[in-house]
This record gives structure tokens, C-alpha cells and sequence, in this order.
């Protein structure tokens, strides 16, 4: 009978053990689950911004190749008009 008890608590200890370690690795696998979620999130957010990135960085070059110097003088003169008669028609817009 004496082995049997043996026997017994020995298998009590293993799924315990089975047990124990099962709940480790659940909850590493749900820590996991939710860095890869998170890393995800976060390369998706990265790639819309390189795309962003290679837009802007396309006008530039695009722009570039367009105006020659003299010519970015001038529109730097028309952009600064732009913008000074866009104040003046919010000084109206606002009353003062």
C-alpha cells in the first residue's frame, strides 16, 4: 500500500507541477499576444509616416528640379504677399 501512496503523491506533484507551469506560459502567452499587438500597431503607424515622408520628400525633389533660383526668389516674394494678404483678411474678419 505503501507504493501506492507513493505513487500517488508523486502523480499529485506532477500535475501540479503541469499545472503551475501551464498558468506560466498562459500568462506569458498573453503578455506576448499583447506586444505583438502593440509592435503591430506600432510598425503600421512607422510605415504610414514613411509613406508620408516619401510624398513630402517627392515634392521637394519635385519642386526642386521645377524652380530654378531665380525663380525661388519669386515665389518666396508671392508666397510672403499670400500670406500677408491672408492676415490682412482675418484683421477684417475679426474687426479690428
Amino acid at each position: 500500500m505503501a507504493s501506492f501512496e507513493k505513487l500517488y503523491h508523486e502523480t499529485e506533484m506532477n500535475v501540479r507541477e503541469a499545472v503551475h507551469r501551464f498558468s506560466e506560459l498562459k500568462s506569458r502567452y498573453e503578455h506576448l499576444n499583447r506586444e505583438n499587438e502593440e509592435l503591430r500597431a506600432e510598425v503600421s503607424d512607422l510605415r504610414e509616416r514613411l509613406a508620408e515622408t516619401e510624398e513630402k520628400l517627392k515634392l521637394v525633389e519635385l519642386t526642386s528640379t521645377i524652380i530654378d533660383k531665380g525663380d525661388k526668389t519669386e515665389l518666396k516674394k508671392q508666397i510672403n504677399d499670400w500670406v500677408r494678404e491672408i492676415d490682412n483678411s482675418i484683421k477684417l474678419l475679426s474687426g479690428k
